[in-house]
C-alpha cells in the first residue's frame, strides 16, 4: 500500500479549496498507523493564521457517531436496551402510528417521522440567511417541538423508512443524561474523550471558540468570504468541537473494534452493531449505501466498505471516517464549505491505494468542468452556453434569452458523456463527445 497521500489528490484538496473560496482546511490520513497530517489555507483570514492539524472546528453532524457510542457504552452496562421506547427516558410521548418510536429507530433516523428542521431553521437564522427561524437554545424546546412533530409530521411506521432526524439525537443525549445521571457534555469528556487522548475535544463551545486554535467560521457565499457564527447550546446531534488528529483517534478506535492501543471503551459486538445496516439511504452514491447507529455505510465503496459521518453547520464542514477491515482512516474539516465528504472519499481511496478519480461524484465533477463552453449549431446558427454547476450541467440558450436547463449526468465514459435533460414532462438524452 503506498504511503499516503499522494501530490495528485492534495492538489485535488487545493482546487476545490479554490473552487469554493473555502479559507482554511485541516486533514488526516492513518494508514497502517503511519499518520499523515496537513492544514491548507488559514483558520483566520483576519488575523493571518494558518490552518494546521491542531486547529479545532465545530465538526457539526460527526457528533452522531460520538452520542451513538455514548448509547452503546450504556447498553453494555445493562442500562438500557436498544429495544427500549425512547419516550421510557423522555418527559414527553414518543408514539408514531400507535407505535412506540425505539431508541434504535433514534440511532438509525428510522422513527417515521421526516426531518423537522429545527436545526436548519436554527442555523440559517443565526446565519441570516432566513428570516424565520427557531431560537431554540435547550433541549426541552426540542423535545417538545418533536412530541408535536411524531402527532403531526410522521409519514411511515417506525423501522420502515430513513428521515434524517437531528431532533432525535438530541432526544438521544437526554436519555443518555437522565440514564448516566450526569450531564450529556461531562458523560462524553469522561467516558469518549478522556480515554482516547481526545484533548482538544469538547462540547463546551465557548471553550473551542475562545481557543486561539479556533477557526473562524465564513461564509463563503461573499466576496471576500465574511466571518460567520456558530449557534450554540444543544449539541448531543452536532454540538462537539475536535480536530482533525483527535477525529483520527475516534474513528480509530470504532476501526479497530472499540479499542485505541491499550484502552477499551466499546466490545468489538457494540461497534459490529453499530455498523449493521439498518436502513438503505435515499441517496445513494454505489447503490448500497446505508445507515447503521451513527454511521453511514458506503458498501460499494471502490477501497472496500467505507464506514463514517460527515458534518455541516454551513460555515463549519467535515467528513471523517475508515475502511472496514483495513487501515485506513481519514478526517477533514474546513471553516467553509469545499465539499467535505468528496475530499474524504478521494484521500481515503488514495490511500486504500485506489485512483481517486474513479469515484463517481470527482468523475461527473471533472466531466462538467471539461465541457464547459460555448456550443454551436450550423454555422453558428444556434448556440449555447454550457457550465458547470457542481456535478451537473446548466445549458443556457444564447440565441434565446432566459431559456436554461439542467443536465444531470448519467453515464460518465471519456470520450462520451451523457446527460439527461427534463422538459416539458418528457426524458431527453444529451451527448458530448471530446
Amino acid at each position: 500500500m503506498p504511503l499516503p497521500p499522494s501530490r495528485d489528490v492534495l492538489g485535488y484538496v487545493v482546487r476545490r479549496m479554490s473552487k469554493t473560496m473555502t479559507p482554511g482546511l485541516s486533514l488526516a490520513v492513518n494508514a497502517n498507523n503511519d499518520i499523515y497530517a496537513r492544514g491548507f489555507g488559514y483558520r483566520s483570514l483576519e488575523k493571518g493564521l494558518p490552518a494546521t492539524p491542531d486547529t479545532i472546528y465545530c465538526i457539526a453532524s460527526i457528533t452522531k457517531p460520538i452520542t451513538a457510542v455514548a448509547v452503546m457504552q450504556l447498553v453494555e452496562a445493562g442500562k438500557l436496551s436498544l429495544d427500549d421506547p425512547a419516550d421510557k427516558y423522555l418527559p414527553v410521548e414518543l408514539r408514531v402510528r400507535g407505535e412506540p418510536v425505539r431508541i434504535w429507530h433514534l440511532l438509525s433516523h428510522t422513527s417515521g417521522i421526516p426531518a423537522l428542521g429545527y436545526a436548519e431553521a436554527l442555523l440559517t437564522g443565526y446565519l441570516g440567511l432566513d428570516r424565520r427561524w427557531l431560537p431554540f437554545s435547550e433541549p426541552m424546546a426540542v423535545l417538545e417541538w418533536l412530541e408535536r412533530g411524531a402527532r403531526r409530521w410522521a409519514v411511515a411506521t417506525p423501522g420502515e423508512r430513513f428521515f434524517y432526524l437531528n431532533e432525535g439525537y438530541v432526544a438521544l443525549g437526554v436519555i443518555i443524561e437522565r440514564v448516566s445521571g450526569v450531564k450529556f457534555e461531562e458523560y462524553v469528556e469522561r467516558n469518549i474523550f478522556k480515554p482516547l487522548g481526545m484533548s482538544s475535544s469538547t462540547l463546551d463551545a465557548s471553550r473551542a471558540q475562545s481557543s486561539p486554535l479556533y477557526a473562524t467560521p465564513y461564509d463563503a457565499s461573499t466576496t471576500p468570504p465574511q466571518p460567520a457564527m456558530i449557534p450554540t447550546g444543544i449539541t448531543a446531534d452536532g454540538g462537539a468541537y475536535s480536530t482533525v488528529l483527535d477525529l483520527v483517534k475516534f474513528m480509530s478506535m470504532l476501526a479497530n473494534r472499540g479499542r485505541l492501543g491499550d484502552t477499551e471503551i466499546l466490545s468489538p459486538s457494540s461497534v459490529e452493531e453499530m455498523e449493521k445496516p439498518r436502513v438503505q439511504l435515499p441517496s445513494q452514491i454505489w447503490g448500497n449505501d446505508s445507515y447503521g447507529l451513527g454511521l453511514i455505510i458506503y458498501d460499494g465503496f471502490p477501497g472496500g466498505r467505507l464506514v463514517g459521518h460527515s458534518g455541516s453547520v454551513y460555515v463549519h464542514t467535515g467528513f471523517a471516517g475508515y475502511i472496514r477491515g483495513k487501515s485506513v482512516i481519514v478526517s477533514v474539516l474546513a471553516n467553509a464549505d469545499p465539499g467535505a465528504t468528496t475530499i474524504g472519499m478521494a484521500l481515503a481511496a488514495d490511500a486504500a491505494g485506489i485512483d481517486y478519480h474513479v469515484l463517481p461524484m470527482v468523475r461527473a465533477e471533472e466531466a462538467a468542468e471539461k465541457l464547459e463552453g460555448i456550443y454551436h449549431g450550423y454555422e453558428g446558427t444556434v448556440r449555447f452556453r454550457v457550465k458547470a454547476l457542481g456535478d451537473a450541467l446548466v445549458i443556457e440558450s444564447l440565441s434565446r434569452p432566459g431559456l436554461q436547463e439542467v443536465m444531470v449526468p448519467e453515464r460518465i465514459e471519456p470520450p462520451v458523456y451523457e446527460y439527461t435533460v427534463y422538459r416539458g414532462g418528457r426524458r431527453m438524452k444529451a451527448v458530448f463527445t471530446r
